[in-house]
């Protein structure tokens, strides 16, 4: 029976989150004069849903070294991906932040106003998605990248894309690295929205470590050589191997 609740619950609050998502864009936004004001509402807005999900005991919270992660600043932003929530807890956290999402979400009734907005697209052209990534970085936000590019469990270490490496390199940004784990699976690849578990799932989230992009750039000139080695050491702290 509490399974059952809590699954209704979390249907529910997602239900609550697409029909949230269609009334900010297109009454609150509106109201608005500068994209930023865009991303301060949309992180209060999140806040609030990560607060609605730790109030009715779907999920706990456990921040360390939080007054770092809340302080970042026009940073590319990587971090390891147990659950579809992440990147609304993540920018919930960290002011004036966008993320990468598919394509299909800028199809999407609930969420394609939103996403064409403030948000990039994985779309398939490098030079398009690396010019949008690059113009937000260089107008201050925080750029949040999943880099192995799909959700993983603590003890899966999915191979980290290039494309990381490649923003770095055009944007000369530093990136910074986080760490989230689940104490079980919630919102995982393939598992139903439903599935909640009988009790609430905590979430850990923590500051590992950044690396210094200007360094990188000094050391290896060769832009494949850069990629590379950039791409080992996001593998190396974010997996810890």
């Amino acid at each position: 029976m509490i399974r059952f609740i809590r699954g209704i619950t979390v249907i529910l609050l997602f239900a609550l989150f697409g029909f949230g998502a269609l009334f900010i864009r297109y009454c609150i936004f509106p109201l608005q004069k500068t994209k930023l004001e865009n991303y301060e509402t949309l992180q209060k807005s999140w806040q609030f849903f990560v607060w609605l999900l730790k109030a009715l005991k779907i999920i706990e919270l456990k921040i360390k070294d939080e007054e770092k992660i809340c302080s970042i600043k026009n940073s590319i932003i990587v971090s390891t991906h147990p659950s579809f929530i992440d990147i609304v807890i993540l920018m919930s956290i960290i002011p004036h932040s966008t993320c990468f999402v598919a394509e299909k979400l800028a199809r999407n009734p609930f969420f394609k106003g939103m996403v064409n907005l403030l948000f990039i697209l994985e779309v398939n052209s490098i030079d398009e998605w690396l010019g949008d990534a690059c113009k937000k970085l260089d107008n201050g936000l925080n750029v949040i990248i999943f880099p192995m590019g799909r959700r993983h469990r603590k003890n899966e270490f999915p191979k980290i894309r290039r494309g990381t490496a490649l923003i770095s390199q055009k944007s000369r940004k530093n990136i910074t690295l986080l760490n989230i784990e689940t104490s079980s699976d919630f919102l995982q690849i393939n598992q139903p929205i439903y599935e909640a578990g009988d009790k609430p799932v905590l979430f850990t989230l923590e500051y590992i470590g950044q690396i210094d992009t200007n360094y990188y750039l000094g050391k290896f000139q060769d832009e494949v050589t850069y990629k590379s080695e950039i791409t080992k050491q996001i593998s190396a702290i974010l997996y810890k191997r």
